[in-house]
């Protein structure tokens, strides 16, 4: 506090603060590995502990706090990007990271019966797909069959009588990208 003469305004006392701030050793927040999820599932994002004691907040997309600890469980229905914000309790320096969960909203849920002799219903999400289909692809032969879809359905049953006997690789493709994938067996 510096004392001043109010007629002269000259400084007649004060006082110094020298303030000696050692430099600390930064770290780093790590939120982990981007994730990928089917739609209806959900997935925990772990953050990397830090050697002090810090307190760990998780932000969604629009910078709203959504939890606060090192551990979030989220099941989102699209794809979102979380922010991991950790604050050092001793002097309050902070660092950021993101994760990024993947939501694929298309998938194929079951072949029913795998092993099949006959035929195979095929159970399926591809609502949101303008358009799709099914490619039946042997991996021990050349054989190849695709099956348009109707996005609006949810299964399909197939004749696989005729097919020879062994693995089979079904791929489902909406928009024309391969989005998920399942092996048959024919008998």
């Amino acid at each position: 506090m510096i004392q001043r003469d109010y007629i002269t305004n000259e400084v007649i006392g004060g006082e110094t603060y020298i303030i000696n701030k050692y430099p600390r050793n930064n770290f780093q927040a790590e939120a982990g590995n981007d994730e990928e999820i089917e739609r209806d599932e959900s997935v925990t994002i772990t953050a990397a502990q830090i050697n002090e004691a810090a307190t760990y907040n998780w932000y969604d997309t629009e910078g709203n706090l959504v939890y606060t600890g090192t551990e979030l469980t989220v099941s989102p229905n699209v794809t979102k990007t979380y922010t991991l914000e950790i604050i050092s309790d001793s002097d309050g320096y902070k660092d950021y990271d993101e994760v990024e969960v993947t939501v694929n909203p298309y998938k194929i849920e079951s072949l029913v019966p795998n092993p099949t002799t006959t035929s195979v219903t095929i159970n399926y999400e591809a609502d949101e797909a303008t358009s799709a289909y099914l490619m039946i692809v042997g991996t021990q032969n050349s054989t190849s069959n695709n099956y348009i879809l109707d996005t609006q359905q949810t299964s399909i049953n197939i004749d696989v009588s005729t097919y020879e006997n062994g693995v089979y690789a079904i791929a489902l493709v909406c928009d024309s990208e391969i989005v998920a994938s399942k092996n048959l067996f024919k008998n």
